[in-house]
């Protein structure tokens, strides 16, 4: 190789040696490739509360994003099961999905021990986020739609005593049962195209 160092070009033999590598070709293969150069290694360093916080905050704000795009990622999940497309890695997966990505975690062996617990413990933190924030949706039958029913009813008697006028009464969310029938319709066909997904064309982790 020819290199410049300190102004001067000169000539140098470098070594080459073996190393284990996926094939360019079929990611599934491993092949024996020549090696020139450095490979990077990594450490795990604790962290204070204080990137633990932050961590959350980036983390609650990605998981709201993905739930407003959720109907247009629906769309792209439909195509992966049915149309064959490639799989998005960032869309959603049903509860087949997640049990994968425990198996390939717990399979790696490209991980240690601690990675492995780590990312368990990851994996079951963003999941528990993920399906308390979707809870959140103010629509029946999830509990936001309770939550939503109750704050209507206190805006509504909160309303009347500044006004002086007699108690609106109870917010009668009974109403709301057509809706509460689309809604749980929605869920089972989302749940089990998801599951679908998941079988016939998963999203691999690693």
């Amino acid at each position: 190789m020819t290199i410049e160092r300190d102004g001067a070009t000169r000539r140098v033999t470098v070594p080459i040696t073996e190393n284990q590598l996926a094939s360019l070709d079929d990611p599934d293969e491993v092949v024996t490739v020549g090696f020139l150069g450095i490979t990077p290694t990594r450490e795990l360093e604790r962290q204070g509360p204080g990137a633990v916080a932050e961590h959350m905050v980036d983390l609650t704000g990605r998981t709201v994003e993905a739930l407003l795009n959720m109907p247009q990622k629906m769309v792209g999940v439909w195509e992966a099961a049915f149309g064959g497309e490639e799989r998005d890695p960032n869309g959603p997966v049903g509860v087949v999905g997640v049990s994968r990505f425990g198996g390939q975690i717990a399979a790696s062996d490209d991980l240690t021990g601690q990675e492995k617990v780590s990312y368990f413990v990851m994996l079951l933190g963003s999941l528990n986020l993920a399906v308390g924030l979707f809870n959140l949706v103010p629509l029946l039958p999830l509990d936001g739609g309770h939550i939503a029913g109750a704050l209507l009813e206190a805006i509504k008697k909160f309303f009347a005593r500044i006004f002086r006028r007699p108690d609106p009464g109870y917010v009668d969310v009974a109403k709301a049962l057509p809706v509460t029938y689309a809604m749980a319709i929605v869920l089972i066909v989302m749940g089990g195209l998801l599951i679908y997904a998941d079988l016939v064309n998963p999203i691999r982790l690693m």
